[in-house]
């Protein structure tokens, strides 16, 4: 097996949830193998992930922004795009912002929908 590692990993079982959107519920996971540039994640058989996500640890209170490198059934290997604590007065205001704009986004779509004239039958 060829390693592609660029960081020495270190065997970890931490409890995380996955953040998908703002909308949607958290999903429990477990960390494992944690290395600076990512980990390998167990979730629940029928949790779906998306190809980008937050991950929280909240034994470490950080957030990290994490896409899947790999998926095996209920293990996926992750990439972290950059390393947050999610106390940071940085984190918690890109988070805040980031719901805020996924909010005005969905308010739009929906308000948007009711705008339109019913259709005429003829």
């Amino acid at each position: 097996m060829i390693e592609r590692r660029q960081t020495a990993r270190r065997r970890v079982c931490l409890g995380g949830r996955v953040t998908i959107a703002a909308f949607l519920p958290e999903i429990d996971c477990v960390v494992r193998d944690v290395s600076l540039g990512g980990a390998r994640i167990g979730v629940p058989a029928e949790a779906t992930l998306p190809d980008c996500f937050d991950l929280f640890i909240p034994c470490r209170n950080e957030t990290r922004r994490a896409f899947v490198a790999w998926r095996a059934g209920a293990t996926i290997g992750i990439g972290f795009a950059e390393t947050l604590a999610a106390s940071e007065p940085a984190a918690l205001a890109r988070r805040l912002a980031d719901s805020e704009a996924e909010v005005t986004r969905l308010r739009a779509a929906l308000l948007g929908g009711n705008d339109r004239a019913p259709a005429c039958v003829h």
